[in-house]
């Protein structure tokens, strides 16, 4: 028995393998391609070689196949393939009619185009039979396999318009409706295998690839259910459709069918259950999910920082004839939750969308994670948001959106933020705090506006701004608005901002206490004057690390203006930058760092803050206040400056045209246009403030500059008026005014004309002489000695000024002299040799040059001036008075004056009235010294006359010298020593 059936089995196979080679394939592949050209309509070729097998079902196999559709195309092929394989019934040995079970082609190229008139070239080359739904009965009957009677082919009236006599009519509603196709051929399945697709629209010029294509349609009964498996390639995304359709018969007659289809492309899975129909209407009902919801994103072109992980969503959607309507929509995005609605147009013209989406409750955490941001966060995102749009393509789309409605956070926080050194050190500087924020959105092609606050570094801010939307998501730059602003610090910009965040408009900054503003956001300036009130606004335009600005408007303390230039973002800052000032203040970065207050002024001039006071009558002490110039380490800087005014303590510069260095704390300002009191000149000044003391240094070469007002305001001196030419070399080290003042080192030399010696009338008081002379000229500011000319030179060291080469020349004086300025002391050393004439009365005039040296017909009495140079003591050198009165007595005959008359009538009277009036003076009236007793020799009061003496700047004994007292004439002091 065994044996039987082994052979049967053998028997079997061999007729398997040996039967093919007998059967008549060139009959069966000439019906084959009459029966696939008489039920798709298209003509199909079979060039290869074909082939039978028995095994495991009956087939004919070609190679080199192709499929040619509507005439007039061109002749070009709807598909060729490489190789196709068609299943047939096995009653087709047997002479039954040919009945095909399977087509599956390999590696096909299909080619689908539609021409210039709208033909396409996959529409069938011959004409369906008028009744095509009893074409598709009679298909059915041929290839059902489960037993069911066939339906009953409709009527015209009821399934569809009678079709055209003409083959192009028949073309046109197969092109219409490529269903009718898969009713023609009638197959249990057709298949593809590793596929290419090319759709053409030669009226749009329109282009499409689709490449590996795997496709499968099972359908063993036109009345049954088909069930499909597609999966392709385009553009390089993978896609894949499968699921089944109930009635695929009833959608090809225009009816309509259950569906249950799942789409998978670029990770989301797309599943799609409802009723449709062929006419396009429907209720199907939509669930999509995801595990990464920025793969589908990337594949349509729009890349996220980060992934927010999965997805899903979920609603229902209603089809109608050019409408597609979405509602009940539930979207989740990681944890954020949307609802909404919206509606689709289509048809006739651009598609056009539209819906509402709602916010409630959206974790700000959830936002920044759409956006790439890994900031923690806490906050509550709310809004009502509606939209519309029309468009064939994402551009479209963009460019005419209307968006409208509001965006609200509240109770928002943001941390973890990543701030640049010294603020990020500070882990205050990380968070930002109460947020709250509304977004009024009226359209995007009109301002979008937004109000709000929050809290940073314990300071709260008012945020307001606009934005102009619309050209940013067409990636252009937009208009903005924004300012920010709290009780330390205001700031705000108004210009156009990039996709990328260039900024090209104007910005404002301004606080009250810059010095205090850096140190608030870690970056406290090193100890210094000024950085107080500051202020700049302009043009502005940043990019990474650099800021530039022009038309720019400056207010930094005392120093205003406007300019252009660039800031790097370095450490320290470098500015580089033309600027026009109308006043560059000095003074704040001269001061004690801003901590103390502002010296007081006693008579215009400032006191010292360690509490010195002048001397009654005296000069007022130079300030000890701290001069720290280490705040010019801020920054660095390499400017070009104009000014209007440069003002330095009292030191007023009118216009100017200087370049200033600032590197390491060092600023070097070279003034090549000086103009100053009426003069010119040009120099150097330099601020050194990199070490521990302050270094000045000057070089200057002045010309013709007003003397009284540059001396008063430079060193508090003003007694000399005229005009000056000067040149200065000086250096100054020190941590205060009175350092630096003390410290003073250099040379400098003065030639004055034209001017005067304020307080002193040198001529009248010579001629003038009386015992209140002896005893001190007093300063008289109604009197002046004139001159035409004044020179002298200094040697500067420890801020004493040493001269011996003075010389001045004036109408009634001729004078020289040597001396000393003592700068810290404020006071005066000088002896003068002046020579005078008793008047010009009768005497021609006689013009003489500068420094011209003409001996004088007059006689000179060398005079002292001594003491504070607010108020010295000058008077005549008497040291020849003291050797030989009578000698002196003779000179002062010469010269005149009352005192000469007195001495030669009554000298114990003129003395007694004097040393009266001395003494009235000193005691306010109150003495009770019998002064003509004393002068007498009747009292001895030693005292009272040394008093007197010293009183008033004389050399002990003067007045003994006059036999004024009793006891021996006293040796003469000599004249008072020369520093």
């Amino acid at each position: 028995m065994a044996i039987g059936i082994l052979g049967l089995v053998l028997v079997l196979v061999a007729a398997a393998l040996i039967v093919p080679y007998f059967l008549p394939a060139d009959a069966l592949k000439a019906r084959v391609i009459a029966e696939v050209e008489r039920r798709s309509g298209w003509r199909l070729r079979l060039d290869g070689p074909v082939s039978i097998s028995l095994l495991p079902s009956l087939r004919l196999q070609a190679a080199d196949v192709g499929f040619t559709g509507a005439a007039g195309m061109g002749g070009a092929e709807l598909v060729r393939a490489e190789e196709v394989d068609f299943g047939l019934a096995w009653g087709t040995l047997f002479g039954g009619s040919l009945q095909l079970t399977h087509i599956v082609l390999r590696t096909p190229e299909i080619s689908l185009e539609v021409g210039p008139d709208g033909a396409a070239n996959w529409a069938p080359r011959s004409a369906f039979p008028h009744d095509r739904w009893a074409a598709a009965a009679e298909a059915i009957s041929e290839n059902s396999t489960d037993g069911a009677p066939p339906p009953q082919a409709a009527t015209p009236a009821a399934a569809a318009p009678p079709a055209s006599s003409e083959g192009d009519g028949e073309g046109a509603a197969e092109a219409a409706d490529p269903m009718l196709g898969l009713a023609r051929i009638g197959v249990a399945y057709f298949q593809v295998r590793d596929g290419r697709l090319v759709y053409a629209d030669r009226r749009s010029g329109d282009a499409v690839a689709v490449d590996a294509i795997n496709a499968t349609l099972r359908l063993p009964s036109l009345a049954g259910t088909l069930d499909l498996d597609i999966a392709a390639r385009y553009r390089g995304i993978e896609a894949a459709v499968s699921g089944r359709v109930a009635a695929p018969l009833a959608l090809a007659r225009g009816g309509a069918s259950e569906i249950d289809l799942t789409t998978t492309v670029a990770g989301a899975s797309l599943r799609s259950t409802g009723n449709l129909s062929a006419a396009g209407s429907g209720a199907l009902t939509l669930a999509a999910a995801g595990d990464s919801f920025a793969e589908p994103l990337a594949a349509l072109g729009i890349s996220l920082a980060r992934d927010p992980g999965a997805y899903s969503l979920a609603g229902d959607v209603a089809l109608s004839a050019g409408r597609v309507d979405l509602d009940n929509l539930v979207a989740s995005i990681g944890a954020a939750k949307v609802s909404g609605a919206g509606s689709l147009l289509h048809g006739a013209g651009a598609p056009a969308i539209s819906g509402r989406v709602r916010l409630a409750d959206l974790d700000l955490a959830e936002v920044l994670l759409l956006a790439g941001r890994t900031e923690a966060a806490t906050g509550a995102l709310g809004g009502d948001l509606a939209f519309s749009a029309r468009g064939g393509d994402t551009a479209a789309l963009i460019g005419s959106l209307d968006l409208r409605g509001s965006l609200r956070l509240a109770k928002g926080s943001i941390g973890g933020l990543v701030l640049p050194s010294p603020l990020g050190e500070d882990p205050a500087s990380a968070t930002i705090e109460d947020i709250s924020a509304s977004v009024e959105i009226a359209g995007l092609d009109r301002p979008v506006s937004l109000t709000g606050g929050l809290r940073w570094r314990d300071e709260s801010f008012r945020l307001s701004g606009t934005a102009e939307p619309a050209l940013m998501l067409a990636g252009l730059p937009a208009p903005v608005r924004v300012r920010v602003e709290s009780g330390r610090v205001g700031a705000g910009y108004d210009g156009a901002v990039s996709v990328q965040g260039a900024l090209d408009g104007d910005l404002f900054l301004e606080t009250v206490d810059l010095r205090g503003l850096a140190a608030w956001l870690g970056s406290p300036l090193p100890p210094g004057g000024g950085l107080k009130t500051f202020s700049i606004a302009g043009r502005l335009g940043a990019a990474p690390g650099a800021v530039a600005f022009t038309d720019a408007r400056i207010r930094l303390d005392d120093i205003s203006g406007t300019g252009k230039g660039e800031i790097r973002l370095s450490d320290p800052p470098l500015i580089t930058a033309a600027l026009a000032l109308d006043r560059l203040g000095l003074d704040p970065y001269l001061a004690d760092g801003g901590n103390a207050p502002a010296p007081a002024r006693v008579g215009g001039k400032s006191s010292a803050k360690s509490g010195a006071r002048a001397p009654s009558g005296g000069p007022v002490p130079w300030s000890t206040d701290p001069i720290d110039l280490s705040g010019l380490k801020a920054v660095d800087a390499n400017l070009e400056l104009s000014a209007r005014t440069i003002a330095w303590d009292k030191v007023e510069v009118g216009p100017s045209r200087l370049t200033v260095a600032l590197k390491g704390g060092r600023l070097t300002a070279d003034l090549a246009d000086l103009t100053l009191y009426d003069g010119s000149g040009r120099g150097t000044l330099t601020l050194d403030g990199s070490g521990p003391v302050p270094v000045i240094e000057a070089a200057f070469d002045l010309v013709d500059v007003n003397a009284h007002p540059f001396l008063s305001a430079l060193i508090d001196f003003g007694w000399l008026e005229g005009r000056v030419g000067t040149a200065l070399a000086l250096r100054a080290r020190g941590a205060s005014q009175a350092d630096l003042v003390a410290s003073l080192g250099g040379t400098a030399r003065f030639d004055f004309v034209d001017g005067a010696v304020r307080g002193i009338n040198i001529p009248r008081m010579v001629r003038g002489l009386t015992v209140d002379t002896l005893l001190g000229w007093a300063e008289n500011p109604a009197q002046k000695t004139d001159f035409s000319s004044l020179g002298l030179g200094f040697e500067i060291a420890n801020g004493v000024a040493r001269s011996t080469d003075l010389a001045l020349y004036g109408p009634l004086v001729r004078m020289s002299g040597a001396g000393l300025i003592d700068l810290p002391r404020k006071s005066l050393d000088w002896r003068f040799e002046p020579k005078v004439v008793a008047t010009l009365e009768g005497a021609p005039p006689m013009p003489r040059g500068k420094g011209e040296d003409r001996e004088m017909a007059g006689l000179g009495v060398p005079v002292i001036v001594r003491g504070p140079w607010n108020k010295p003591k000058i008077y005549p050198d008497i040291k020849g008075i003291l050797d030989d009165p009578k000698t002196a007595l003779k000179q002062l005959e010469g010269i005149g004056g009352g005192l000469a008359e007195l001495l030669k009538r009554r000298p114990e009277k003129a003395l007694t009235d004097a040393a009266n009036d001395v003494i009235g003076r000193v005691t306010g009236g109150g003495s009770s010294i019998d002064v003509q007793k004393v002068i007498d020799g009747e009292v001895d009061d030693k005292e009272v006359l040394d008093a007197v003496e010293q009183g008033f700047g004389l050399p002990s004994g003067f007045l003994g010298s006059f036999g004024i007292g009793k006891g021996p004439k006293p040796e003469p002091d000599a004249a008072p020593p020369q520093q």
